[in-house]
């Protein structure tokens, strides 16, 4: 369950900041782009540290702190004021990044490590079914959005239920926590 609301949320983030940085703000592709790039560099960053961390704290707690950090990210940027000036946005957009790597990684510790040896096979399917599920229902609530909502509100919208998915995510996770 956390694992499909965490990817619904992120991919409702993802698809509807473009949106929201070139149809609201007026940025060009490029500049789009640049304001993305910090998500997925900083995911590239966390997740090497998050498996360092899942050796010592709770996975649990980090998979939480996770959902926390992604969801303020995302709930942030969809109450950004419009105006000119981006930088901004790029360090949450590093928020967003950090929470994934911080979630994704001790999340999917638990998934693996809690299945025996011989039912590996069928964690890894679990795993991957969690995502495309959750990437799907992303994908669909935000193309949703698009169609009831204005251009202008739709991506502001989906960023905000992109960020209460994440934090339901993260308290999910806190379920399985022993402390």
């Amino acid at each position: 369950v956390a694992s499909v609301c965490c990817f619904a949320g992120v991919t409702m983030g993802l698809l509807a900041l473009p949106f929201h940085l070139q149809h609201e703000l007026g940025q060009s592709a490029l500049m789009t782009g640049l304001c993305m790039t910090p998500w997925p560099l900083t995911v590239a960053l966390a997740a090497p540290m998050a498996g360092r961390l899942a050796n010592r704290v709770s996975t649990a707690r980090l998979c939480a702190a996770g959902g926390t950090c992604l969801a303020i990210g995302l709930a942030w940027a969809s109450l950004w004021p419009l105006q000119d000036d981006l930088w901004p946005l790029v360090p949450l957009t590093m928020l967003c990044g950090l929470g994934f790597g911080l979630f994704q990684v001790p999340n999917n510790r638990n998934m693996f490590l809690s299945t025996p040896q011989e039912r590996s096979a069928a964690a890894g399917g679990m795993q991957a079914t969690a995502r495309l599920a959750g990437q799907t229902a992303g994908g669909v609530a935000t193309s949703l959005l698009f169609t009831i909502a204005s251009a202008g509100a739709a991506p502001r919208i989906g960023m905000g239920i992109g960020a209460a998915l994440t934090l339901l995510a993260g308290l999910v996770s806190l379920l399985r926590s022993k402390t």
